[in-house]
């Protein structure tokens, strides 16, 4: 029976619907699991940092009240960034314990210290965020509601060792399931295996607010030593900005919260983020570029390296948000993993053009990933998600390097998918080891594996494809060199499927 509607799903992909759940009460338990126990803060976050005594602007002395979560500091906070940049620029310090606030305003010239011990942790009240009247036209709705919002600054800084806090938990829905603590006792298909993550996740309640830490349109952004925790959407979202380094920065989201990314950096360029460590529900670290996030041109020279991420999702993605182009990006010299919660994450490295962009000139290097199903993911389809005519077919994905990476605990192959009028092109794989978890192997009886040009891409998407080491379908000159890999025991899966590919080396 199973077997029959495997074929018929193949056939009618639309029957294959995600769980979610729409309504209901905010639920704030939290589960063990839903964070990750062993961050190692000491190995990313300086404690010892002083605090600053020169220039500073305390919001103790603008009428801040320490713990007590009934009252909104935000005014207050506010107030006394907004005297540190008329007075030029300098330090608005936050010591002394737990400050609730709702909506918080960079200006230009000023950096936000919190102390060792001291955090701005995100008010319950939805009524505390302000309304984003600056927002691009028809995206109130993006931009709004946030905890920590700087817009068209320049020199700006957000700097630890203290934390923000984002409460995330008082902003979702109840899961369906607790979180999953020990392995599944067979393997699972790659769509069972997203439907049991889903099934987990903590879905948005209608009041919720939207980021965590929002840059926009901002000039020399700088976020240091920081602790993020507990957002209830994207944590930290670097848009149409330049200039920008992200460092030693550590993000301890609830892993079931629903679209609680890590770090986003989304049409901007000239970003560093290094020496990170992310620990989230949704994508680690992602590169997105699209009209509909509000962004208005192409990206170009990102840097991400010496980073440790977990994420339930995709630790490294570009995407899925593509119809402005991005290049020139550099990832190396990071872990990935998901090993203490199960099922595994969807893909360790996810590279995507879905609604029109071109994608290139991408370098990925020097990864070491365990328990992601899919090691490596390259996508290019036609989803063109805001139906732009000037964009349709027109995504590429090309001149993709990606080297020595070592992944563990795999359930798939690594997958350099197209669609019939666009292949992706010049994609280099050298040194690629990966080991498959263990159990029984999982055979797929599909006759067909659909295209899915327009539907959202990822890769347990296609289930789990019946080859075990690498899949090509409508691609050109692929080169694969020193590709290993060790199925399960017993694999009745084939090494490799190429399908409409012109000239693929298998060395």
């Amino acid at each position: 029976m199973s077997r029959f509607i495997n074929h018929i799903c193949s056939f009618f992909p639309k029957l294959q619907k995600d769980f979610k759940i729409y309504d209901g009460e905010i639920f704030t338990e939290t589960y063990k699991g839903d964070f990750f126990e062993n961050i190692p803060f000491e190995k990313f976050i300086n404690y010892s940092v002083p605090v600053p005594n020169e220039n500073v602007y305390s919001i103790l002395s603008y009428g801040a009240i320490p713990n007590d979560s009934n009252v909104n500091n935000a005014d207050a906070i506010n107030r006394a960034i907004a005297d540190c940049n008329e007075n030029g620029g300098g330090i608005v310090l936050v010591e002394g314990g737990s400050f609730t606030s709702g909506t918080v305003f960079f200006k230009s010239n000023v950096a936000l210290f919190i102390a060792k011990g001291a955090e701005i942790r995100a008010s319950h009240n939805i009524s505390d965020y302000v309304i984003n009247v600056n927002a691009p036209d028809n995206r109130e709705d993006y931009i709004k509601n946030g905890l920590i919002l700087a817009q068209n600054c320049k020199n700006v800084a957000l700097l630890g060792p203290g934390k923000i806090c984002g409460e995330g938990n008082y902003f979702s829905l109840k899961p369906y399931l607790p979180p999953k603590t020990e392995p599944f006792s067979k393997a699972l298909d790659v769509w069972d295996m997203r439907q049991e993550y889903r099934k987990r996740i903590r879905f948005a309640h209608k009041d919720k607010y939207g980021f965590l830490v929002h840059f926009q349109n901002c000039d020399q952004v700088r976020v240091s030593n920081v602790i993020l925790e507990n957002s209830a959407f994207w944590t930290l979202n670097i848009n149409m900005c330049n200039d920008v380094a992200v460092t030693h920065t550590v993000i301890n989201n609830n892993r079931h919260i629903a679209n609680s990314d890590g770090i986003d950096i989304s049409g901007s360029s000239n970003v560093t983020v290094e020496k990170c460590f992310v620990s989230t529900g949704d994508d680690g670290i992602v590169i997105k570029n699209s009209h509909d996030i509000a962004c208005e041109k192409s990206m170009n020279n990102i840097y991400i390296g010496n980073c440790e991420v977990i994420s339930c999702t995709n630790s490294f993605k570009i995407g899925t948000e593509t119809s402005l182009d991005i290049s020139d990006v550099t990832v190396e010299n990071c872990k990935f993993y998901l090993t203490d919660i199960f099922p595994a994450g969807a893909s360790g490295i996810s590279i995507e053009s879905c609604d029109g962009a071109v994608v290139s000139n991408v370098t990925v290097r020097n990864i070491q990933i365990d328990s992601m199903a899919c090691p490596v993911f390259l996508r290019l389809n036609n989803r063109n998600r805001n139906r732009l005519p000037e964009l349709d077919k027109k995504g590429e994905l090309k001149n993709i390097n990606i080297s020595d990476i070592l992944a563990f605990n795999s359930e798939i192959p690594v997958i350099i998918m197209g669609i019939p009028s666009q292949k992706i092109d010049n994609v280099i794989l050298k040194n690629i080891d990966v080991k498959y978890a263990s159990g029984k192997d999982y055979r797929d009886f599909r006759f067909k594996v659909p295209e899915q040009e327009k539907e959202y891409p990822e890769s347990n998407r296609f289930r789990n494809l019946n080859a075990y080491g690498i899949y090509i379908r409508h691609a050109k000159n692929i080169s694969a060199e020193k590709l290993k890999v060790i199925p399960r025991e017993n694999t009745k899966r084939k090494f490799k499927i190429v399908n409409d590919c012109e000239n693929f080396i298998l060395k």
